[in-house]
């Protein structure tokens, strides 16, 4: 289960194959923090250089993620969002 990993979003995007079906079945997330719900459209791998780690970047940036909220469209790091509590929405349990 993904969502019992450290860092749920930014790990299963590591998966090439999770990648794939995530960008193809246009998945959820959930923040159980603020109740808000996200659509991923896009995942892009980020290739870093000796540059960007220079500038700040961390090896941890390494996916971003084009989603939509019921506020818009947004953009980050999947780390950030790792970060700001989301969850993917297919595995939540109905307690």
């Amino acid at each position: 289960m993904w969502n019992e990993q450290d860092n749920p979003i930014s790990t299963r995007l590591r998966d090439s194959e999770q990648i794939l079906e995530v960008i193809k079945n246009k998945m959820l997330m959930y923040n159980p923090e603020t109740d808000d719900r996200a659509l991923i459209m896009e995942v892009y791998v980020v290739d870093q250089r000796k540059d960007d780690i220079a500038s700040g970047y961390t090896p941890e940036e390494d996916r971003w993620v084009e989603y939509t909220t019921e506020t818009g469209p947004k953009q980050e790091f999947s780390i950030d969002l790792d970060e700001e509590g989301w969850l993917w929405h297919d595995e939540l349990e109905l307690k």
